[in-house]
């Protein structure tokens, strides 16, 4: 009877143990921190390529902007992810490693354009990255940081707009929400 009782327990105890594990790549908080190394790696290498193809002012000081404050958020991420076991890509996917070598073909307004239409449209997805966290994260740490910087990824979006309005592109729209049944 003991035996029978002990393997009645034992599917118990370790789900209970799974409840406390951290995160790993397959959980939304790892996940989350996976898209946000990827959305980091492309601001930072996007924004190096404006650096030298850029003649504009306002979009240079822009890039600059996004290597230091996206190298920061990374910074933060790899903190949490190695405390947690989350591995997090080293490259950019494939299509976002083609935008970066896109924008490296392009010059003048084309390129100004095109790399802070790139930059709207990344922020666009980032946010709704960062409020899915807020919304499903069970990770008090990862949903804290996504918490302190969702306020940072908005405020790089509006910037993004306003340069983009500013050099003389067209706005890019939102995305259009998704419909729920």
């Amino acid at each position: 009877m003991l035996r029978r009782s002990a393997l009645l327990l034992l599917p118990l105890t370790l789900g209970s143990c799974t409840m406390m594990a951290p995160p790993n790549a397959d959980s939304v908080d790892g996940l989350f921190l996976q898209s946000v190394t990827g959305s980091n790696l492309f601001e930072i290498q996007s924004s190096q390529v404006a650096l030298n193809k850029s003649s504009n002012a306002q979009v240079r000081a822009f890039a600059q902007q996004m290597i230091t404050e996206h190298t920061a958020a990374q910074n933060q991420v790899n903190t949490l992810a190695a405390a947690r076991s989350v591995a997090l890509p080293k490259m950019l996917p494939p299509d976002l490693q083609l935008k970066v070598n896109t924008l490296n073909t392009l010059s003048g307004s084309a390129f100004d354009q095109a790399y802070l239409r790139e930059l709207v449209l990344g922020h666009q997805l980032t946010v709704s990255i960062f409020q899915n966290e807020l919304t499903a994260g069970r990770d008090a740490g990862v949903v804290a940081f996504a918490n302190q910087n969702l306020p940072l990824i908005q405020r790089h979006l509006a910037e993004a707009q306003a340069l983009q309005t500013a050099v003389g592109g067209q706005a890019t729209p939102a995305p259009a929400a998704p419909s729920t049944p």
